[in-house]
């Protein structure tokens, strides 16, 4: 069994629009009740015990979605971040962002920058938010970087580790995942934290985001509870905090 709680949950936020269609509403009102479970999640992981939560909230792949659903999410990005976010670091929530944030009007990337800023010495949870971030981007950028100091002489390409690699990574501040939750029953990675999700433990549950409340996370993390963790050794080489030992 692994150790009661994951000390990393990433969630991919599905099914937002097929909760707003399946109910004759505008696609923006699934991402509207999207948002609202963002804020109750964060809230239950928080009071769990959850350490780090990442949340996949736009790939970058995302851009092309029709031009009125990009205008409508941003709308609701703009929405929560005036109106949410302050509330969630009152509460003692940590706040960091994974992705290139150039891509986003300036108005959100002041706002996402000033409660970044804001949240910098919370000891609570620490909630990490992914906007236009890309698995492969990521890994891509890292190996560009990479290459760019072994030509510069900066580092000697013989001391390219996983670590190394790991430090140039939009995730360089994030633990490796232990558990990924992935909502409305589809059952893919969709190009989020490759690296990151090496060992993760997988879950895909039919409940649509909006849907998503806490008892769904309680299940989901009673099933993690469950589970033998063994990074690819025998069972009896991981301790009961899930580190190989020899």
């Amino acid at each position: 069994m692994t150790s009661a709680l994951p000390h990393h949950l990433a969630i991919i936020m599905d099914g937002n629009r097929r909760w707003a269609k399946q109910r004759g509403m505008p696609i923006r009102a699934g991402h509207m009740q999207g948002s609202a479970t963002v804020e109750h999640i964060v809230e239950h992981a928080h009071q769990r015990g959850i350490t780090w939560l990442t949340l996949f909230a736009f790939s970058t792949e995302n851009w092309s979605r029709p031009a009125h659903e990009v205008k409508d999410i941003l709308g609701v990005f703009r929405y929560f971040l005036d109106r949410k976010g302050k509330a969630l670091i009152d509460k003692n929530v940590r706040l960091r962002t994974i992705g290139d944030l150039a891509g986003f009007p300036l108005n959100i990337q002041k706002k996402i920058a000033e409660l970044v800023e804001r949240s910098a010495t919370n000891t609570g949870i620490n909630l990490t938010v992914a906007l236009n971030y890309g698995g492969q981007s990521d890994l891509m950028l890292a190996a560009k970087a990479i290459a760019a100091n072994i030509a510069a002489g900066r580092i000697d390409a013989a001391d390219i580790d996983e670590n190394a690699i790991k430090q140039h990574l939009y995730t360089a501040e994030l633990p490796a995942i232990d558990l990924l939750i992935r909502t409305s029953n589809e059952k893919r990675l969709s190009n989020f934290m490759l690296w990151d999700m090496a060992y993760a433990e997988l879950m895909f549950m039919p409940v649509l985001w909006p849907d998503f409340g806490a008892g769904d996370l309680d299940q989901a993390l009673e099933d993690y509870a469950m589970r033998e963790r063994r990074f690819g050794c025998d069972g009896m080489q991981v301790d009961n905090k899930n580190r190989y030992i020899s």
